[in-house]
């Protein structure tokens, strides 16, 4: 038996899994799966259109993710709603993922920069995004820096590990917990119709979850 806390049906994808089936993925427990749509200034996720819509005909919980870059945040932030509104927007959980970025042409955003993200994400939509992050994004916050809104966005924290602390003075508590990246981290790894995949588990019961997307997805 799992010793993972809180409803562990959930999944994060991109096209970097290639071979994805989530009807079986449904059937064997999945309540939903968050996406990434988008990264800096000008790349969309080739698979995420198609899935956006299979999770939907499934009745799946759907959130999509930007990944962020140093690049100009504007620019950005209407790459990303404009892949969403694409594809259609209404009931997609918004998510921003802040972490250390490989490709140094893009660069890694700053804080200053995840705040004005995130003002600019709130005032175009009425919405605050989910905050995905591990001990890096947690160990960065400074309270030297303006943290903005911030501590407003719902926390999607990494955290491979069975032994599960709480790292943050910012938030009360998580709302999701990436557990494993489907090698690293307690088990289980895979799922049906995905194989190892990184899993996520929402801090609640899936009533809760649903109320959840209601009052933080996207609308319109």
């Amino acid at each position: 038996m799992s010793t993972v806390p809180g409803l562990n049906a959930f999944v994060d994808l991109s096209h970097h899994n290639p071979s994805v089936d989530l009807a079986a993925a449904r059937d064997a427990g999945l309540a939903g799966l968050m996406h990434k749509a988008t990264q800096g200034v000008s790349f969309v996720d080739p698979a995420y259109a198609e899935r956006a819509s299979q999770a939907r005909s499934l009745g799946l919980l759907f959130g999509a993710y930007h990944f962020c870059t140093a690049e100009p945040v504007d620019r950005q932030l209407d790459l990303f709603l404009d892949t969403l509104t694409a594809s259609g927007r209404d009931g997609v959980l918004p998510c921003i993922d802040w972490e250390p970025n490989p490709l140094a042409s893009q660069g890694t955003m700053t804080q200053d920069q995840l705040v004005a993200l995130i003002a600019g994400f709130h005032e175009r939509t009425g919405v605050y995004p989910v905050l995905y992050g591990g001990y890096w994004m947690l160990g960065a916050l400074s309270a030297g820096h303006p943290l903005g809104d911030i501590g407003r966005c719902p926390l999607w924290q990494a955290f491979y590990s069975s032994d599960f602390g709480w790292l943050s003075d910012i938030w009360e508590r998580w709302t999701f917990l990436q557990y494993t990246d489907g090698t690293r981290g307690p088990g289980p790894h895979e799922m049906p119709g995905l194989g190892p995949v990184d899993r996520d588990t929402f801090n609640g019961s899936l009533e809760e979850a649903r109320t959840f997307w209601q009052t933080q997805a996207l609308r319109g």
